[in-house]
């Protein structure tokens, strides 16, 4: 297989990864409060550089750990892959699991926890709460860990490499990024909007959170048993 066709198998293999990474309503609800907030430029660039120093840490750690291992043989299969993309499988569908139970007050809870802690934090609060939510979101890192162990993982050369990881990245960044950037284009009318989107994430977190956590659970499974990792099916 020839770099380019190497390289976007791999793109078409994590990229779906990537966007249901970037679907972390919790953190998504903070940069949607910050935006709306009187102080909002502060705010939102401390929600920014707080998850993105998290995310980006995550990522050097998992790329640098994972280039320490060894590479399946060309034409043969991956069976760390296998086992990476099985535990993101078997994670994802106990994340899904318990987001389906009845949990008639929790959702309430967490907003009022979030809204109480912030609405008269200081920047440095925005940050270290942007954080925590981001090193402790299980579903995006159980995506991000097989995505990135593709990557390492593949026949492309590292300076192909990179740059895929870098675009991992960015697009799990997308929760903390798009906000801020709209209230910037849109002023005001995007601060309406913005709340709005911050109600609606707000009502319906679990059934979000819980349908990607569903489908990437099936997704990971799925390539888990496919040729290139346990190769117990050839699609």
């Amino acid at each position: 297989m020839n770099i380019g066709a190497a390289e976007i198998e791999v793109l078409v293999r994590v990229i779906p990864l990537a966007i249901g990474a970037s679907f972390t309503p919790s953190l998504l609800g903070l940069q949607l409060l910050s935006t709306s907030s009187p102080k909002w430029i502060r705010r939102s660039i401390a929600v920014a550089s707080g998850s993105g120093i998290a995310f980006l840490l995550a990522c050097i750690l998992l790329t640098a750990g994972f280039a320490s291992l060894p590479h399946p043989a060309p034409h043969s299969p991956d069976i760390i892959g296998g086992f990476i993309w099985s535990l993101a499988a078997v994670v994802l569908a106990g994340v899904t699991v318990w987001l389906f139970l009845p949990h008639p007050d929790l959702a309430k809870k967490a907003e009022q926890g979030l809204t109480k802690r912030i609405t008269r934090a200081n920047t440095v609060t925005f940050f270290a709460f942007a954080f925590a939510l981001s090193i402790k979101d299980i579903t995006s890192f159980a995506m991000l860990v097989p995505a990135i162990h593709d990557v390492t993982a593949a026949q492309i050369p590292w300076w192909l490499q990179l740059p895929t990881i870098v675009l991992i990245y960015v697009i799990a960044m997308v929760p903390v990024l798009l906000p801020p950037l709209w209230r910037a284009i849109r002023g005001e009318k995007g601060n309406v909007q913005l709340t709005r989107l911050f109600r609606y994430t707000m009502d319906h977190q679990f059934k979000i959170l819980g349908v990607i956590s569903a489908l990437f659970a099936i997704y990971c499974f799925i390539i888990a048993i496919g040729p290139k990792e346990f190769a117990l099916v050839n699609w």
